[in-house]
């Protein structure tokens, strides 16, 4: 993309459909305030981009809404992954769901789809994300005015968007928002709102989809504490068992245990004979399990030398 002084939201989705043809993806990054147009704009150059891109099936707010629409799509897609702060949060890389799509992402480019994701915080958005994979940022500064970037292609610096250099010079922006002396700065554009029936499906869709992934976040942040329960009542019941066996629990030991689980003392017992039971079983199997496999595999031959 060259710089120019102001582009038009067809001339945007034009450039993108040249690097999508010429078998690349392309990541774009739509920060702003809350309510300042950030997901008007990101539909009106979604529909531009892709001829098939519809309201009512290419939003997406759920990481598995994520992981399936990139699996599925035709080649040449475009998505709005609209509150997308809920699915690359850069706080989040750790997990595993995290490490998925982001391996994900990387597959975009094989299906040459165009993504496009709303975030109120450029810089709250995982590194491997900004540095690696975005090709375009639109900065939504008030509605219906869009600044854009793009990244430096500079192999010798790890700071791709020049964060260091822009903040300098755009030390007094609110007053002064210099953008033309910032680095990787390719012009503005304006874009207008969405029609009155679209804005109605929008916010339908928009509200439909969000409960779901509420829903969906509740359930399994319950299923979470449910299995992190069960692991520390089996760690406890170990200690327990283990002291037991070995004659070290003090008399009355267990009722006050049970005092503290607000349990009766019976419900204990029957609690330590049940994990006592699940044991025997667990070390039957490995002992099983370490019968049948060979430690060493001596039917292989030895290395020649």
């Amino acid at each position: 993309m060259t710089r120019k002084e102001e582009w038009s939201i067809t001339e945007l989705a034009t450039d993108i459909k040249t690097t999508l043809q010429s078998d690349k993806d392309f990541i774009i990054i739509t920060d702003g305030e809350t309510g300042s147009g950030k997901s008007t704009f990101s539909i009106k150059l979604a529909k531009k981009a892709c001829p098939w891109f519809s309201i009512k099936t290419d939003i997406i707010y759920g990481r598995d809404e994520l992981v399936e629409k990139i699996t599925t799509a035709k080649n040449g897609s475009a998505f709005v992954c609209d509150e997308a702060i809920n699915l690359l949060f850069k706080r989040d890389f750790m997990t595993k769901k995290q490490k998925f799509i982001l391996r994900l992402l990387d597959m975009c480019r094989d299906k040459n789809l165009c993504l496009i994701m709303c975030v109120p915080n450029f810089w709250s958005l995982d590194k491997h994300i900004l540095e690696g994979r975005v090709k375009l940022r639109c900065h939504i500064s008030k509605t219906g005015f869009c600044f854009l970037w793009k990244p430096t292609t500079n192999p010798f610096t790890p700071d791709k968007w020049c964060r260091k250099y822009n903040e300098k010079v755009c030390y007094n922006w609110d007053a002064y928002p210099s953008a033309r002396r910032t680095k990787g700065f390719l012009g503005y554009t304006r874009f207008g709102d969405l029609g009155n029936e679209e804005k109605n499906i929008y916010l339908a869709i928009k509200k439909f989809k969000k409960e779901e992934v509420k829903r969906k976040e509740e359930n399994e942040e319950k299923k979470e504490q449910i299995e992190r329960r069960k692991g520390i009542d089996y760690g406890e019941n170990d200690v327990l068992l283990f002291l037991r066996e070995k004659g070290l629990l003090k008399n009355g030991a267990l009722t006050a245990y049970a005092t503290l689980k607000q349990l009766d003392a019976t419900a204990i017992s029957h609690r330590l004979k049940t994990h006592q039971q699940i044991k025997h079983k667990e070390d039957a199997v490995e002992l099983k399990v370490l019968k049948e496999v060979p430690l060493y595999n001596n039917t292989r031959e030895p290395p020649k030398i």
